[in-house]
């Protein structure tokens, strides 16, 4: 027999989805008109259905029909174009299935070519359940890991959850003593960039070498910390403007122009925001993590390398400058 044969392809068409069929994954083969040829054995268990019963139905009637077992049915419709004229020739959706029990399928749909002309679509269906299962599970173990552990496991700063406890501790000791203190929140310049155009591993070096300069420009008693992704933040116990300000241009300063081992050696910047409490005031920890994430979006909408604290802070109200 010859490659061309029609017997020949068609032997090896069935022996293609015998072998699915065994490995467990669930088909669907539609042809170039619109109509279901075929649906194995392990689909039909899948959603329930009786496969000789939909078998030469159009593909709109068999998707609407399988939609009815899923957790939701329109965004299933959608993810597979069944409601157009002409329903996707490659499609890839997650769903979950509410009947004829709760499972988690993975389907995936391939167009069937011949000398570059469409014949058909094939669906394959994967049960990810366990692997989902596992996934969450997984997550879970990282998060309870995340609140037991007062690190962030990148930079060795403290970490997000632990940065909080002691912004709302160190709230509580300047409310009582009448004390002033400040946040500034820093976040590395045009980090997005250097992930894509270098990969993940060269942005978490810069982020390791980012967080060795701030640490050099803290005081001995300052808590900071990796807020999230590239942005970090630090906590001045006691501060007034001006010493933020001065903390935070020390740390514009000390990061400011270096490449970090970069290979076209693009100079890296920060650029921060910061916000003074000062008493009396009814603003909260929370409050002003927040506001000084604001100003961080003030400053770096004058640029790279700005830093901007709350002007209704006591002290100067310098302009936003950039670190020299």
């Amino acid at each position: 027999m010859s490659a061309d044969d029609p017997e020949w392809s068609h032997f090896l068409e069935s022996a293609f989805l015998a072998v699915l069929e065994t490995c467990g994954e669930g088909i669907f083969v539609f042809d170039a008109d619109g109509q279901c040829r075929m649906i194995g054995r392990r689909a039909g268990e899948m959603f329930g259905i009786e496969p000789a019963g939909y078998v030469g139905k159009s593909t709109k009637d068999v998707l609407v029909t399988l939609s009815q077992a899923c957790e939701e049915p329109e965004a299933f419709l959608e993810a597979l174009g069944a409601n157009t004229a002409q329903p996707a020739s490659r499609a890839v959706a997650e769903i979950d299935i509410r009947r004829p029990r709760p499972r988690t399928l993975e389907w995936s749909t391939l167009p069937m070519l011949r000398d570059g002309t469409l014949r058909g679509r094939l669906a394959l269906v994967r049960d990810v359940t366990r692997e989902r299962s596992l996934e969450r599970s997984q997550k879970q173990l990282q998060a309870r890991i995340q609140e037991l552990t007062p690190l962030d496991t990148l930079t060795g700063l403290v970490n997000a959850r632990r940065f909080r406890e002691e912004l709302e501790r160190e709230h509580g000791r300047s409310s009582r003593a009448w004390d002033s203190y400040a946040v500034v929140r820093i976040d590395v310049d045009g980090m997005g960039a250097i992930n894509d155009e270098l990969g993940n591993p060269v942005g978490d070096q810069v982020l390791e070498q980012v967080a060795e300069k701030l640490k050099a420009c803290r005081r001995e008693y300052d808590i900071l910390a990796r807020l999230d992704a590239d942005e970090f933040v630090i906590l001045l116990p006691g501060a007034d403007k001006i010493a933020a300000n001065a903390v935070g241009e020390r740390m514009l300063k000390a990061v400011g122009g270096h490449a970090f081992g970069l290979p076209d050696s693009r100079g890296v910047t920060v650029s921060g925001g910061g916000c003074v409490w000062v008493p009396p005031s009814a603003e909260n920890g929370e409050d002003i993590l927040r506001k000084a994430g604001e100003l961080l979006l003030d400053a770096r909408g004058h640029g790279v390398g700005k830093l901007v604290v709350d002007a209704s802070a006591p002290g100067s109200d310098p302009p936003p400058r950039e670190a020299t």
